[in-house]
């Protein structure tokens, strides 16, 4: 894992020199050389990813805690990921309004995914009191 990270900043940080000497004189080419780049990352760093998230689904299974709440906040994390992903991209060619657009559709996304979970732990909670 630690030697794939590394490879990972190379690759970030010769694009991003590439990147900055493009801008001036081919601004689509530099679009185009970011977008492979990230890509090209997120291929190579999504292998690590499948087997730490099969260890905590293990995790969760033998607690006794249901799938749902896994399913849930790995969901979560994907759409915040995502979401910051697209704001971030947005930001560095110069659309903040797209970029705040995207953070709050990824906001409400979360919001909307949560509420069964929220309407369980309430009524949970309430049957606990004896309401």
């Amino acid at each position: 894992m630690s030697n794939e990270i590394v490879k990972a900043v190379a690759i970030i940080i010769i694009a991003a020199v590439l990147v900055t000497a493009l801008r001036t004189r081919l601004s689509e080419y530099s679009f185009l050389l970011t977008l492979t780049v990230i890509a090209i990352v997120l291929i190579a760093v999504l292998g690590n990813l499948f087997g730490a998230v099969s260890k905590l689904r293990e995790l969760f299974n033998q607690s006794g805690n249901a799938g749902v709440y896994f399913v849930t906040a790995l969901k979560a994390l994907g759409i915040s990921y995502i979401a910051t992903f697209a704001a971030d991209t947005c930001r560095d060619f110069g659309l903040s309004a797209l970029a705040q657009t995207a953070e709050i559709a990824g906001k409400i996304t979360i919001f909307a995914l949560s509420l069964p979970l929220m309407t369980t732990v309430l009524d949970a909670a309430l049957k606990f009191v004896g309401l």
